[in-house]
């Protein structure tokens, strides 16, 4: 009795033996697609990741392009104490000096917008009301410039020092209205 192995069987139309050649029929040349064959299809799983980095980059893209150019996130409003309004030009006043010397002076202060009303404001009466009226400040000039001597305020430093001190006091007089005190004109004689 004689046993039979699998290579001893007979094949049927479908099997192929793995350690046969192919036959020709199902060979592929080299840079030929049969026309029956259908074309390669491209992975879809590649295809959703590729529209999904377009998609993902695009908003990226946006959404920095806004926080660039100010439009992330709403910008905080500044304290109306510390934002430079008018500038009010007081009238001229003539001084005497601790020395007997005079000096004509005209200030200038730079008001906060705080401290400058808006210009449709009016009063009860309907007149338009005015910036600051001035008068503490001249007042503190007086006091302050009136102390120094001839001497003092033309000494290298000696008017700027002047100008410091007299915007303190005039800061003490109007809290959070005045910004700055400018000379604009300062003849000592």
């Amino acid at each position: 009795m004689t046993t039979a192995t699998t290579n001893d069987l007979p094949k049927t139309a479908g099997e192929v033996d793995a350690s046969s050649p192919k036959p020709k029929r199902f060979r592929k040349k080299a840079g030929k697609v049969d026309a029956g064959s259908p074309k390669p299809k491209r992975s879809r799983k590649k295809l959703i990741l590729v529209a999904a980095l377009v998609i993902l980059l695009g908003v990226g893209g946006y959404v920095g392009k806004g926080m660039l150019l100010g439009g992330g996130s709403p910008k905080a409003v500044p304290d109306p104490k510390t934002v430079a309004g008018k500038v009010l030009t007081l009238t001229p006043i003539t001084m005497n000096l601790a020395d007997g010397h005079y000096l004509k002076l005209t200030l200038a202060l730079q008001l906060s917008e705080a401290g400058t009303p808006a210009a449709e404001a009016v009063d009860a009466a309907g007149a338009p009301i005015p910036a600051l009226d001035g008068v503490k400040a001249l007042d503190a000039s007086i006091d302050v410039l009136g102390k120094h001597t001839y001497a003092q305020l033309l000494a290298p430093g000696g008017r700027a020092s002047a100008q410091k001190e007299l915007l303190v006091e005039i800061q003490k007089r109007y809290p959070g209205d005045v910004l700055e005190v400018y000379f604009a004109e300062f003849l000592m004689q």
